[in-house]
């Protein structure tokens, strides 16, 4: 049933417009739970739990932002995954909220998406890193790189940035709105980080907010399931669950096009930034796309031949023979230098972007890898917060640490005493690079 709606969904994409998107995030997408991640990938996975709130939320940088133009890279975008998951994960957790609100349900359940996505990040780090530096680490039953297509990766890793900067936007919106809420008994604006009534104003706006919370919320669990697909094909040493994961993620991906048509767009014309296909024959880049060349395993519904799709012109067989992107016809065996391999986003557009640039991951990536490959996981928590430059307490007690009192402050810093914008506002010490 899948594969069916996957079909139905290329055939929609294919007659999409070529515009440039604008903003790569969605419609609120269909709930879905994640699949069950492998015992022994969980094992690795998912262990530092109880230390989730030990490292912290955003640092201020004195570092410029690139040009707009300045392509980011797969392993560029990979680290700072790393760095926006674990600063979002606080972000949530530094909202005060009354006592009893009902704005933790939705909080909640987004606290738990990204705390999930920031234990899986590190290890899609590290295992996308294995394929390029140590591929005799990987399960030497067959051509695990081969499993992987570089399209899949482009949309997966371009999926998860989105989303979690589409979290981060969520979360200073709420602030910001509690932020400039003003009395009804003085004709002031509240002083939100001296008045202390900050918890009740943003327990009475989140619930506005609910539906995006929850939407995002579903958006990172998808994605961060799709990861997990990903460290299975890398990690796990059965065939067959490698077998499955590549086909769920076959699946997956068209689901992920049809919801988000701006990313679809956006890797449909997304240029070859680093020319990486320079280097490969013509007879390599007009082969067919790997995902469609062999019918997934275990499926009734096969995708037929790829030669007899491709050749069809009555609309029957529902592919796409050019793939998502020019990048189609490769997987991590072909190509599996990391920063040869571009996305379609811009540093300067992403919530915490300040992570997304090649500064950033050449000043920490070296030292989160090399944290990544030590046994073991009790320490690695408090460990990359101190590489990441964070506080290692739960919450953040100053105004400059704390991420609500410092959006609350920007707010006050913005406007007059009777609520007017000033005419020359504060800089903006939120978001890295919006």
């Amino acid at each position: 049933m899948a594969v069916a709606v996957a079909h139905a969904l290329m055939r929609t994409i294919r007659g999409r417009p070529t515009d440039t998107p604008s903003s790569l995030s969605p419609p609120p997408p269909p709930s879905s739970s994640p699949p069950s991640i492998p015992d022994d990938l969980v094992l690795e996975a998912h262990q530092d739990t109880e230390l989730a709130s030990s490292s912290s939320s955003s640092a201020t940088t004195t570092q410029p932002l690139p040009p707009p133009d300045t392509p980011l890279s797969i392993a560029t975008a990979l680290v700072g995954l790393v760095a926006a998951s674990h600063h979002t994960l606080h972000d949530i957790l530094d909202l005060p909220l009354a006592p009893r609100s009902r704005a933790t349900t939705s909080l909640q359940t987004l606290r738990r998406a990204v705390q999930s996505l920031k234990l899986t990040a590190p290890l899609a780090l590290k295992w996308l890193r294995r394929v390029e530096s140590a591929p005799d680490l990987l399960p030497t039953s067959d051509d695990r790189p081969a499993l992987v297509d570089v399209d899949a990766l482009i949309v997966i890793v371009s999926e998860a940035v989105d989303a979690v900067s589409a979290a981060g936007q969520v979360l200073v919106a709420v602030v910001r709105e509690a932020a400039s809420t003003t009395t009804t008994t003085t004709t002031t604006t509240t002083t939100m980080t001296e008045g202390g009534d900050l918890p009740m104003r943003i327990s009475d706006v989140v619930p506005g907010y609910a539906p995006e919370i929850v939407a995002v919320s579903e958006r990172i669990q998808q994605v961060e399931s799709l990861l997990s697909k990903l460290l299975t094909i890398l990690q796990i040493k059965s065939p067959a669950e490698a077998a499955r994961a590549r086909a769920a993620i076959d699946a997956s991906l068209p689901l992920i096009m049809g919801s988000n048509p701006a990313l679809a767009s956006s890797v449909r014309l997304m240029p070859d930034s680093f020319a990486a296909l320079a280097a490969f024959p013509a007879s390599l880049l007009d082969r067919a796309p790997p995902s469609y060349s062999l019918p997934p395993p275990h499926i009734p519904e096969a995708l037929p031949d790829y030669a007899a799709a491709a050749a069809s012109t009555d609309g029957s067989v529902a592919i796409r023979p050019g793939g998502w992107s020019v990048f189609a016809p490769l997987t991590l065996a072909d190509l599996a230098a990391l920063s040869r391999i571009p996305l379609p986003l811009r540093a300067a557009d992403l919530v915490h972007g300040r992570f997304y640039t090649d500064e950033f991951a050449a000043s920490v990536g070296a030292q989160v890898c090399e944290l990544m490959e030590r046994p073991g996981w009790t320490a690695k928590a408090k460990q990359l917060a101190l590489i990441l430059g964070s506080r290692t307490e739960a919450v953040a007690l100053t105004d400059e640490e704390n991420f609500a009192r410092r959006v609350a402050l920007e707010m006050e810093q913005s406007t007059t005493r009777d609520g007017r914008p000033r005419s020359r506002p504060q800089p903006n010490i939120i978001i890295g690079g919006s």
